[in-house]
């Protein structure tokens, strides 16, 4: 059996909570142990996936459902920086005090917020594919077919699943306040005081956020490690779920030294 065939098999199983926090009833869900992993989604809404089953059989992973995905509608959160006072009292009032931060696309938005006003709570920072500083690409804009090429480089693979243009239409207001201005000075001024060790990663062909935003937040954090995904497009975690899953892992773990091998290249007589 391939390794992560076996991985997977191992898996523990995710399971469904829901508290109330902040004035909002928040789904999250939880499995694994060890080293906690808060996870944010994009705009997309939260699925559970290869990724998270991967990345449960190293850490205790904790994903969170934005209020307004659910069942009631969101007109209170005002921008990302709200948001993220939000799941930072989400993740508290779990019983979570020091934790990895993981944001997906608009997700990254908001974890880049959370960690602006709480650096002392978190031990590193993973921004996939964050949509702050992108392109003018309107996802909307696109067809189905586009929208499917934007976000996966491998759509036939079986994680690979279309867009949900009902759930955007219901959430599409909340979205545009989540991911704010194309280019948000009063975010990148912030980023500058950042000194959480940060990776952002995004894939070679990423067709909505693109690429050049990895050298914007390279350049605003001190800590920060800007990494290429190679054959995966918006949805890495979907497109090339073990590599993202190593990749995540070691930086998680190691931090900025994940780019040393953990194992010697000498050959050992």
């Amino acid at each position: 059996m391939h390794e992560s065939q076996e991985l997977i098999a191992e898996s523990p199983e995710f399971v469904q909570h829901r508290i109330t926090t902040d004035g909002f009833p928040i789904r999250y869900f939880e499995a694994g142990s060890g080293q906690p992993l808060v996870m944010l989604h994009g705009a997309r809404g939260l699925e559970l996936t290869l990724a998270h089953r991967l990345l449960a059989t190293r850490f205790r992973v904790i994903a969170l459902e934005f209020p307004g995905y659910g069942a009631e509608t969101n007109e209170r959160t005002k921008n990302a920086r709200e948001m993220a006072m939000t799941t930072a009292a989400a993740v508290e009032a779990i019983g979570v005090d020091s934790y990895a931060l993981l944001g997906t696309s608009m997700g990254g938005v908001v974890a880049s917020w959370q960690v602006i006003q709480f650096p002392d709570r978190i031990t590193a920072l993973v921004l996939e594919a964050p949509v702050a500083f992108r392109s003018d690409t309107d996802p909307q804009a696109l067809t189905r077919e586009q929208a499917m090429a934007a976000f996966h480089a491998h759509p036939e693979r079986k994680e690979a699943k279309p867009p949900d243009f009902e759930l955007h239409a219901r959430v599409g207001p909340l979205v545009e306040r989540l991911v704010g201005p194309l280019y948000d000075q009063e975010l990148a001024e912030a980023l500058k005081e950042l000194w959480v060790p940060t990776l952002v990663m995004y894939g070679t062909r990423d067709g909505i956020a693109g690429t050049k935003a990895g050298r914007v937040f390279k350049s605003l954090i001190a800590r920060c490690v800007f990494t290429l995904l190679y054959d995966a497009a918006h949805d890495l975690a979907g497109d090339r779920p073990e590599a993202y899953t190593e990749l995540v892992s070691d930086f998680v773990e190691r931090q900025e030294r994940f780019y040393i091998p953990r194992t010697s290249t000498v050959i050992n007589r």
